[in-house]
């Protein structure tokens, strides 16, 4: 097995120190793999066996030191059409015209989010904004439901035996 060797412009003491500021378990796990490295001679399983990275992910920490250490967190809204503050006035302003009793469908929000965004956007867009937002679909009872009554009553009239 081969010993690592740290080649880093940090001192033992200055990685000690940052591995005891990480901000995440991720940066402690790296300024942790470099601080062992620089301080004891170790391989990449026993670092691979204490941290839970792979050999390979702590060959590359070791060879780039500085790379990827104040990295950004994952998930979040990477490819969002319109900012959280945008979209939320927005819906404000629909809020608004829904309050005042006026019907909002999903073809009036779509034309409307293109107009801002620029480009057409899809139905799913459209239908998840509304999910992030709090908005449920509403409908009006269809006719059927009132013409049914009706017919019945009609029918029945008709079949009544008088005695």
């Amino acid at each position: 097995m081969r010993i690592l060797k740290t080649p880093t412009k940090h001192s033992p003491e200055d990685l000690k120190a940052l591995m005891n500021t990480a901000k995440s378990s991720k940066d402690f796990k790296k300024w942790q793999i470099l601080y062992i490295s620089s301080c004891y001679k170790v391989t990449a399983n026993y670092l691979s066996d204490t941290t839970g990275y792979s050999k390979a992910s702590i060959y590359s920490i070791i060879k780039h030191p500085d790379i990827d250490i104040n990295h950004k967190t994952r998930g979040g809204r990477n490819r969002e059409l319109l900012p959280i503050k945008e979209e939320l006035r927005m819906m404000e302003n629909m809020e608004d015209t829904a309050i005042k009793g006026q019907i909002i469908s999903s073809k009036d929000m779509k034309s409307s989010v293109e107009a801002i965004v620029g480009k057409a956007v899809s139905d799913d867009y459209i239908w998840d904004l509304f999910k992030r937002n709090g908005w449920k679909k509403h409908s009006p009872a269809p006719n059927q439901y009132n013409n049914s009554q009706t017919d019945y009553k009609k029918k029945t009239k008709n079949h009544l035996v008088t005695p």
